[in-house]
């Protein structure tokens, strides 16, 4: 089964293709999409200058790009904002209260949807041993869940 080059979900657009080259993509369609918007924007405001702001069309995105650069704006803060990037933080030295202040959450939720992750990855682990928190890793971090 192939996919397309570019998913049309969250989902098709993580699989498809590394978050470097979804970037990409997605900073050519929102340049694409902010640089036919202000020309439309110039010439309604009747100071659009094709000597200025360039003669070349600039075709406004199609619906299908625009599905395409709202999976890649999901997909690519999914991938950023993954738990993952808490938990070695959190192993670093990371305070609960540096994650809640970075994240712009408090301990009490940030702790929450931490132990959801650590039990993710243990039941994870328990389906495919090779992935995910063993049960000694699972108990450690839910003991750091706790902690304080």
């Amino acid at each position: 089964m192939t996919t397309p080059e570019h998913g049309t979900t969250w989902r098709d657009a993580r699989y498809d293709m590394p978050v470097g080259r979804q970037l990409e993509r997605y900073d050519e369609l929102a340049a694409r999409d902010a640089s036919s918007r202000a020309r439309i924007e110039l010439v309604a405001r009747g100071i659009y200058d094709p000597a200025r702001h360039g003669a070349g069309d600039r075709p406004a995105l199609t619906v299908a790009e625009h599905i395409e650069l709202l999976a890649l704006a999901e997909s690519i803060a999914r991938t950023v904002r993954h738990p993952s990037n808490v938990h070695h933080a959190l192993l670093a030295g990371v305070t609960w209260a540096d994650v809640a202040r970075v994240t712009d959450s408090d301990e009490t939720t940030v702790r929450r949807d931490y132990r959801r992750w650590a039990d993710d990855q243990y039941d994870l682990n328990r389906n495919f041993p090779d992935r995910g928190m063993t049960a000694d890793e699972h108990a450690a971090a839910v003991a750091r869940a706790a902690e304080g």
